[in-house]
């Protein structure tokens, strides 16, 4: 429909990938807003993850000065502003999005006016579980369990028995679903279904009779507080006399555990909604030591 109205307010010098000709574009509090709106509708990013684009754009458009975009250079703009900065991959992600947003949808911009197009990329973060375990061990989980509310406790369990993400936890608290088990596989009472994942497609998940009475009870009450259910498990863990642990952790601990028990790296993938076993042992399971097979000694 953009593309309609400038065609139709300029038919001779229509230009799809836009016109070095129109007006300035600026990182001001209206582009901004647009932008995470689009973010959050359509590209169906968290809230969490919108919160922090804001305060990626607020940096940016300080480091910009209000300049035009379009004027923006690589060497003389970005890669300073960049130097020495915290969260430096995602100040890149966040500013290579909205250079594609302003192209792709709306085509106020060209390939050749976008100083990060094929020349910024976004560098690798160092996985943490490289530097340190994520696991929860066996005997905090079920230490803190028992110092948590109902309500909290059903939100672990639905997290152990999934390895869901905190915001799939949130989201099949407010719109999610139960459906019946249609397969024969052995200690499976149930699917959990998660809506909106990062793909677009629903997140069914097999879980066993504990957890898919704890994925109702939930279901029933119909939210789910991402900020009170740390807060929850925070004091648990004091109460237990524990190390404390966040409910991020768990999507870690249950590929882990899964493997450790002898689970091939490629079902517990298929079982996380993973493209590859490779992300499960890379990201996921760094610390889980396979089954033992028959050697020679």
């Amino acid at each position: 429909m953009e593309q309609l109205k400038r065609f139709e307010t300029d038919p001779e010098h229509f230009n799809p990938a836009g016109s070095s000709h129109e007006e300035f574009i600026y990182l001001d509090a209206p582009l901004a807003a647009e932008f995470l709106g689009y973010s959050r509708d359509v590209d169906k990013n968290s809230s969490t993850w919108v919160k922090k684009q804001q305060g990626y754009l607020a940096w940016w458009a300080d480091q910009f000065k209000g300049r035009d975009l379009r004027k923006v250079t690589l060497l003389d703009d970005i890669l300073p502003a960049l130097e020495g900065a915290k969260a430096r991959g995602h100040r890149i992600a966040v500013l290579k999005r909205v250079y594609s947003w302003l192209r792709k949808v709306k085509h106020v911009l060209s390939v050749a006016e976008d100083p990060t197009f094929g020349r910024l990329t976004v560098p690798q973060a160092r996985p943490e579980q490289w530097k340190r375990t994520k696991v929860i061990p066996r005997e905090h989980y079920l230490l803190a369990h028992e110092h948590l509310a109902p309500h909290w406790r059903d939100g672990m369990d639905v997290q152990a028995g999934t390895g869901w993400h905190v915001s799939e936890l949130v989201r099949f608290a407010r719109m999610g679903s139960v459906e019946p088990y249609r397969g024969e596989a052995e200690g499976i009472a149930g699917v959990l279904v998660c809506p909106q994942t990062k793909s677009g497609e629903p997140l069914r998940t097999a879980v066993s009779a504990d957890v898919l009475e704890a994925g109702k009870r939930l279901l029933e009450r119909g939210s789910f507080s991402f900020e009170k259910y740390t807060l929850a498990i925070k004091g648990a863990c004091t109460a237990a006399g524990i190390p404390p642990f966040t409910p991020g952790r768990f999507r870690h601990s249950v590929a882990t555990w899964a493997i450790e028990k002898g689970a091939d790296p490629a079902s517990v993938a298929a079982f996380l909604n993973h493209k590859s076993p490779t992300t499960t042992r890379r990201f996921y399971a760094t610390h889980a030591v396979p089954a033992k097979i028959p050697t020679l000694a």
